[in-house]
C-alpha cells in the first residue's frame, strides 16, 4: 500500500525516534497530494497541545507513520518518511515514495506508474480518462473519478501508451477492490489478464523503478 491511498479522514499514528526518547502523534488525513520533489503524500488535520500546535518542523529523529485499516488486526508501516507543518495553512505534509512494509511482503509488489490511460468498463458506454497508479504482474492499480456504481466483479479494458518505452498496450483486467484516495477520486485495484507484451513491459519498468532507489540510496 503507498501511502497515498490511505482513505480520507481515516487516523494515523506519526511517530518520531529519538536516541534516547520517542514521541507519537494521532491524526486525521485530509487528502492525498503530490509533494514537491514528486512523492507520495498525504496531509493532515494538526494536533494541539495544551491548545497549542505541535511543530512537527522542530521534531528530530527518525519518522514513521502507521495505519490501521478498518476491520484488520495488521497495520500498514511507512519507515523514513519526510513530514512538514505548513504554517499557513495549519496543516501536516508527510510523503514517502516507498510503500508500505506489509505492501512490499507480497510475492508480487507494486511499482508506481503514473501514466495516463483510457478505461472502458463492462455494461458502460462510456470510455473514461483513469491515471494506472501502480502496476505489478498480477495486478494493477487505476486512479480516477469516483464511479456512481459499484465495479467490483466487472472486466475493464484499458488502454495507454508510455512513450518512454516506446509502447502502446491494451490491458484486460478485473475490478476487486476499491479505495477511497480523495472525496471525488478513488483506486480501483484489478487483477490482470496476462500476455508476454504486457509482462515484459512491466518487468522493465520494475528493474528501472529498483535501479533508481538503489542510486538514490532509498532502496
Amino acid at each position: 500500500m503507498y501511502i497515498d491511498q490511505i482513505p480520507v479522514r481515516s487516523k494515523i499514528t506519526i511517530s518520531f525516534d529519538y536516541v534516547t526518547k520517542s514521541t507519537s502523534l494521532d491524526a486525521f488525513v485530509l487528502r492525498a497530494a503530490v509533494s514537491s520533489n514528486g512523492s507520495r503524500s498525504i496531509v493532515t488535520d494538526v494536533v494541539r497541545i495544551d491548545g497549542k500546535i505541535v511543530n512537527i518542523n522542530n521534531f528530530r529523529g527518525k519518522v514513521s507513520v502507521r495505519f490501521i485499516q478498518q476491520g484488520s488486526s495488521r497495520s500498514e508501516l511507512w519507515k523514513h518518511v519526510n513530514v512538514k507543518y505548513d504554517r499557513a495553512k495549519k496543516e501536516y505534509i508527510i510523503s514517502t515514495q516507498k510503500s508500505s512494509e506489509k505492501h512490499e511482503r507480497r510475492k508480487a509488489p507494486r511499482i508506481p506508474l503514473g501514466v495516463g490511460a483510457t478505461v472502458q468498463i463492462e455494461g458502460d458506454s462510456r470510455r473514461r480518462n483513469c491515471t494506472i497508479h501502480d502496476i505489478s504482474v498480477t495486478g494493477v492499480g487505476l486512479r480516477m473519478e469516483a464511479l456512481n456504481y459499484k465495479a467490483i466483479g466487472k472486466n475493464l479494458t484499458v488502454s495507454f501508451s508510455d512513450k518512454s518505452e516506446f509502447v502502446s498496450l491494451d490491458i484486460s483486467c478485473r475490478c476487486v477492490r476499491e479505495v477511497n484516495n480523495e472525496e471525488k477520486v478513488k483506486i480501483y485495484g484489478c487483477t490482470l489478464k496476462k500476455s508476454q507484451d504486457l509482462l515484459d513491459y512491466i518487468r522493465k519498468k520494475q528493474t528501472k523503478y529498483y535501479n533508481t532507489l538503489k542510486s538514490s540510496g532509498r532502496g
